[in-house]
């Protein structure tokens, strides 16, 4: 299964400031207007890094996601912090673990991308509050020719002609936004950035993570063909930057893409 053997080090690969993680809880509780009671749903809850300042607040926390080593770090956090949350395994391309009209607003970051487009408006529809609630989802943004922007859009390049179909954030959002606004959505006017940081990294540290996986971009592929891709990948990343090793540093910020979704 794919991210289970990501749990121990995703913290720290995927590593966002806490403050960046304190602005996005405040911003998604203001977007969604939730109060005491509301039932949050998270997709792809994973180790909760972006979630346990949401646990903090008067609210009823659901978060699934199809990795129980993924949610065992999470329900560690949770109990050392004496917060509450339910924490289910669940994969949300079947039905999500949730009653019909039970949830004020469904929150999701890296994760929403894999699943089927109607299927999510469906769940969405679904699982909101009858007079309707809000789906809000989480990305980390870097310039678009820094580094891992860079690597990831080369990696795809080298995964369809593998015959991989690239899976894009971006265009995932698009098609989902606009399939719910066909049954009367209304998304925010612009995406909400509530953090913004700099971090040092080197080229290098991206395929020492990337080996460590199973499979690549969310895809379980052969062992073979994985090495295969991130070996021109490398050679790529050698000709654009050189020096591997070096360091280099990469401005990042964490945005909000949100949608009022209305009754089904």
């Amino acid at each position: 299964m794919l991210y289970e053997d990501q749990a121990a080090g995703f913290d720290e690969r995927a590593v966002i400031p806490a403050e960046a993680v304190e602005s996005m809880a405040a911003a998604v509780a203001e977007i969604a207007g939730l109060r005491q009671g509301d039932t949050l749903l998270e997709i792809g809850a994973g180790t909760g890094m972006l979630s346990l300042p949401l646990l903090a607040r008067p609210i009823r926390y659901i978060g699934f996601d199809r990795s129980p080593a993924m949610l065992a770090v999470f329900r560690e956090k949770v109990e050392k912090a004496r917060l509450r949350a339910e924490l289910l395994v669940a994969d949300a391309n079947d039905r999500w673990p949730t009653n019909d009209g039970s949830v004020a607003a469904i929150f999701s970051a890296r994760a929403l991308h894999h699943v089927d487009v109607d299927h999510a408006t469906d769940e969405i529809g679904r699982v909101l509050h009858p007079e309707g609630g809000w789906l809000i989802l989480g990305m980390v943004r870097r310039p678009s020719e820094s580094v891992k922007p860079a690597f990831r859009r080369q990696m795809g390049k080298l995964l369809e002609e593998e015959g991989y179909s690239g899976r894009s954030h971006d265009t995932h959002t698009e098609a989902l936004f606009s399939a719910l606004e066909a049954i009367g959505a209304e998304r925010a006017e612009q995406p909400h950035v509530v953090a913004r940081w700099t971090r040092r990294i080197a080229p290098l540290d991206s395929f020492t993570a990337w080996q460590g996986k199973k499979g690549l971009a969310g895809h379980d592929i052969p062992e073979e063909v994985k090495q295969r891709v991130l070996g021109r990948l490398h050679a790529w990343a050698v000709r654009r930057h050189g020096n591997l090793e070096a360091p280099l540093e990469q401005e990042e910020s964490l945005e909000l893409e949100a949608v009022h979704v209305r009754a089904v």
